[in-house]
């Protein structure tokens, strides 16, 4: 029962997010006027349920036991989450309360709905073939779950972390189609806490555990590409 009553509290704020988020963008990308006092609130309406919803994602299904997993951060999808949420939130808090600055007329090279587009077909291609050869294996791909062998063929023959550079792509592609330049420039957080939160843990834990087999894999693929 106590199970059931998460799902649906997760459930109920990560769409009443997504539904505020929609409306906020179908004006924002459209052509309707909106005060600029309502436009922040219904940004505050998107965003602060979804922190809710990331914080609590982390609290309930974040594993207690640390015997065999990697030690990461949190799970690498609600680490993008907060990062692009949070771009999201402080660039509307400065555009329409704060106003403090103005980012240089050369960022806009980052809006392109169509570029932004492409970005993120190509990170679910990525997506989709990482994940791919973990199903063959019947392997977990969360980080926080138990490794039983090392995948090193396909896509991962090519990058180690094909699925943690899909989400920076996707990142950059989704500040662009939806013309947030801080999404794309959280990009480079995003970045930060994969490599020293997510991936330097990681590899540690396969070093520990499969020991040569893992450091030839390591020192023969490229980390990102």
């Amino acid at each position: 029962m106590q199970n059931i009553f998460k799902k649906i509290l997760v459930y109920i704020l990560f769409f009443y997010s997504l539904s505020n988020y929609y409306e906020f963008f179908s004006w924002y990308l459209g052509d309707e006027q909106m005060i600029i006092e309502d436009a922040y609130q219904l940004s505050l309406l998107s965003s602060i349920p979804m922190f809710i919803f990331i914080f609590l994602i982390h609290f309930f299904y974040y594993p207690k036991d640390n015997s065999d997993r990697a030690n990461v951060i949190s799970f690498p999808p609600i680490i993008f989450l907060f990062s692009v949420n949070l771009a999201f939130t402080i660039s509307m808090s400065n555009m329409y309360y704060f106003q403090i600055y103005e980012l240089p007329e050369i960022f806009n090279i980052f809006r392109s709905t169509n570029m932004g587009l492409l970005l993120i077909i190509f990170a679910l291609i990525i997506f989709y073939f990482s994940l791919n050869e973990f199903n063959k294996k019947n392997e977990d791909p969360i980080p926080t779950s138990p490794s039983n062998l090392i995948i090193d063929y396909g896509i991962y023959s090519l990058t180690r972390n094909p699925m943690y550079l899909a989400l920076l792509i996707m990142q950059i592609g989704i500040g662009m189609i939806l013309s947030v330049i801080h999404i794309v420039i959280f990009t480079l957080i995003t970045y930060f806490i994969l490599k020293n939160y997510v991936i330097f843990p990681e590899e540690e834990y396969l070093e520990n555990k499969f020991g040569d087999e893992y450091i030839k894999y390591k020192n023969s693929v490229n980390r990102w590409i």
